[in-house]
C-alpha cells in the first residue's frame, strides 16, 4: 500500500487485507500498489517539484492578506491622523515600535497562512508560511532596490517560516 499525500509504503502483511489499511500516518489515503519499484519510481518523479506542489495559494493570499491589513492597522494606530509625511519626522521609538509590530505580524502571518492552507506536516507549514515572507520581500524589493529584496527576502522569508512552523502545530494536535 502507497500513500498518494507523502508516498510512504506500506508491506501487507500475509493473512492481512487491504482494508486494515486505510489512512497513512499523515493522513492520506492509502492504495494499492503490486510493485513497489514501479511506484518508488513514480514517487521520485514526483518529488522533483515538491516545493511548488506542496504550495497552497489560497492559504498563502490569506496569510498575505492578514500581513497587509494588520500593518495598515498598526501604522494607523501607530501614527492616528499625523502619519508623517517627511522621514525626519518618524522618531527612533516608533520606528523602533514598527519594527517589533512587523516582527510579530510576519510571524502571525506566516501561521495564519499555515493553518489555512491545511498544512499537517512541518515542512508543508514551514513552506507555506514562508511564502509570505517571499512575497514581502519581492514587494519590498521593487520599492526599495535589490538589496532591500535580498535583506527582505531572507528576513521576512525566515520570520514566516517561523510562523508557518508554529502555525502546523493546532493542527498536528487536531489528529
Amino acid at each position: 500500500m502507497i500513500c498518494k499525500e507523502c508516498g510512504k509504503e506500506y508491506e501487507i502483511m500475509e493473512g492481512k487485507t487491504s482494508f486494515n489499511y486505510e489512512r497513512c500516518e499523515c493522513g492520506g489515503k492509502l492504495e494499492y500498489s503490486a510493485n513497489l519499484k514501479e511506484s518508488s519510481v513514480k514517487k521520485d518523479k514526483d518529488q522533483s517539484n515538491i516545493p511548488i506542489s506542496r504550495i497552497k495559494w489560497k492559504g498563502v493570499l490569506i496569510g498575505f492578506l492578514f500581513l497587509f491589513f494588520s500593518l495598515i492597522i498598526s501604522v494607523l494606530v501607530l501614527f492616528g491622523n499625523n502619519i508623517p509625511t517627511n522621514v525626519s519626522d518618524i522618531t527612533s521609538e516608533i520606528l523602533t515600535y514598527f519594527s517589533i509590530i512587523t516582527i510579530i505580524l510576519t510571524i502571525a502571518a506566516g501561521s495564519v497562512s499555515a493553518y489555512s492552507s491545511g498544512s499537517k506536516k512541518y515542512i508543508d507549514g514551514v513552506i507555506n508560511g514562508g511564502m509570505v515572507g517571499v512575497i514581502l520581500g519581492f514587494i519590498l524589493g521593487f520599492v526599495g532596490g535589490i538589496l532591500v529584496f535580498m535583506s527582505g527576502v531572507i528576513i521576512f522569508g525566515l520570520l514566516s517560516m517561523l510562523g508557518g512552523f508554529i502555525g502546523v502545530i493546532p493542527r498536528k494536535r487536531s489528529k
